[in-house]
């Protein structure tokens, strides 16, 4: 574990750990920051040496993250950050030797910058995750595309129109409109990253809305290798809610999904017509449709389908 507190949350990174288990740390901060005083600082130790275990049982942290880790012997050393790092092993294996605590002080240093930028990762990674969510949680198609137009990201709404409105393809990650006029169209948005366009269907009479809009600048190394790269917001009318039962979805909280899930349904479709129509397993819809009866106070689809009805009619 690294990092002080009360500032920063706690981290540990284990190695045939469950990721579960690592996360629990977080939940005391407190118990870290008194492990921390107890250490020495700079120098791996044995656990018992340190903190012993009487001690440490009484610690909230030890049963509710540390004992399901399954560790036994343990080397352990106060960082220059104010958190700890420990080695660990199982009941079975040996405890740490003199040379092999030695060895691991020395890599101390190494460790705690590690630990650091484990944090740092997993930081960006929670942070990616709601930035993800709250995107899929929009009606409107969001795709990101690097300069070479592929496909960074696209949210569930984006990735719904690529799969089936027949007129975006990738070919391969690479997006293009699916006529001559239109893939040129779509390429000069894209490649000046301004500007909209209409791609009408030929199947049926409603559009299909592009807008690309050029992504905001970056000073991240990692991000910049993509080049000028571009946001399309893509909005598909093609299977529009009706406004009954959209105002009824926005007001039990259904995510878009949910929403065209319960549209299928109220027009007759099944669980098994709806997996296909949306490109989705049919325990997926099983899933949400059980989130759905949770949100609607529902037990059942019949039970579900009489409620939409009897809003709209």
């Amino acid at each position: 574990m690294d990092n002080p507190y009360p500032r920063v949350t706690p981290l540990a990174w284990g190695s045939g750990v469950a990721d579960e288990s690592i996360k629990a740390l977080a939940a005391y901060p407190a118990d870290v920051a008194v492990l921390s005083r107890l250490l020495p600082k700079g120098r791996m130790v044995a656990q018992d040496e340190a903190v012993p275990l009487a001690v440490l049982c009484r610690l909230a942290v030890f049963e509710g993250a540390i004992r399901p880790m399954g560790g036994h012997h343990a080397a352990v050393a106060c960082t220059t950050s104010g958190g700890f790092v420990a080695a660990c092993r199982s009941r079975s294996g040996q405890p740490f030797s003199e040379t092999e605590k030695a060895v691991l002080t020395h890599l101390l240093p190494t460790l705690t910058s590690a630990l650091s930028l484990k944090r740092h990762i997993r930081l960006l990674e929670d942070r990616i995750s709601t930035l993800e969510a709250t995107l899929d949680e929009l009606s409107t198609g969001v795709i990101f595309l690097d300069a070479h137009r592929r496909i960074i990201h696209a949210n569930q709404a984006g990735e719904q129109v690529l799969a089936h409105s027949g007129k975006l393809l990738t070919q391969p990650a690479m997006l293009w409109g699916a006529g001559d006029i239109e893939s040129q169209q779509l390429a000069r948005i894209i490649d000046e990253s301004s500007g909209a366009i209409t791609l009408v269907r030929r199947e049926t009479s409603r559009p299909l809305a592009v807008r690309a809009v050029r992504m905001p600048a970056t000073e991240d190394r990692a991000l910049s290798t993509f080049g000028a790269a571009t946001i399309l917001f893509i909005d598909d009318t093609d299977r529009p809610a009706p406004a009954g039962i959209s105002g009824l979805c926005r007001a039990f909280g259904l995510t878009p999904r949910e929403t065209d899930i319960v549209v299928l349904l109220v027009a007759g479709e099944g669980p098994a017509e709806i997996a296909a129509r949306l490109g989705i397993s049919l325990g997926n819809v099983r899933g949400h449709l059980n989130r759905i009866f949770g949100k609607t106070g529902t037990g059942s689809q019949a039970q579900l389908v009489a409620l939409c009805l009897s809003v709209v009619h």
